[in-house]
């Protein structure tokens, strides 16, 4: 029997496809990267960043909605997050991710996570300087 294709991609060593949605993520997140997580404000100068380096060939990196971070949520997968917890992602992303991803909604003076312990969104103060999440930049791929 064969084993059925990933939906995942990988492109080289630093994005991964999305076949389903046809979104390229980076293949580490910001907690990989940086060795830290980050605010809100920080996420966006990280996306910044990542463009100005035009990362992978590319400078329209993002923080992804909602709903294109969900996407990456599979209770049937399992990763390991950086302190070795279970997260529900594929395992073509690097291990030792963070647990979350910053997304670009928002509602006021807050803005939504999405946890990949369990696939919930949360809403978080964007100003809270004592909370502080990986992101996990996207583009249309």
């Amino acid at each position: 029997m064969e084993k059925p294709k990933s939906r995942f991609i990988k492109t080289d060593d630093s994005t991964i496809y999305d076949s389903l949605t046809s979104l390229m993520w980076m293949a580490n997140d910001s907690r990989l990267d940086k060795d830290k997580e980050l605010s809100w404000d920080e996420a966006h100068d990280y996306a910044r960043e990542m463009n100005e380096q035009k990362f992978g060939g590319h400078s329209d990196w993002r923080l992804p909605t909602i709903h294109e971070a969900s996407s990456l949520y599979d209770e049937e997968k399992l990763n390991k997050d950086f302190k070795g917890g279970d997260i529900k992602i594929d395992s073509v992303f690097p291990p030792g991710a963070g647990n979350c991803t910053w997304t670009s909604d928002e509602r006021g003076d807050e803005a939504q996570i999405v946890f990949y312990l369990n696939g919930c969104p949360y809403w978080y103060a964007k100003n809270d300087k004592t909370i502080s999440h990986a992101v996990r930049l996207v583009r249309r791929g």
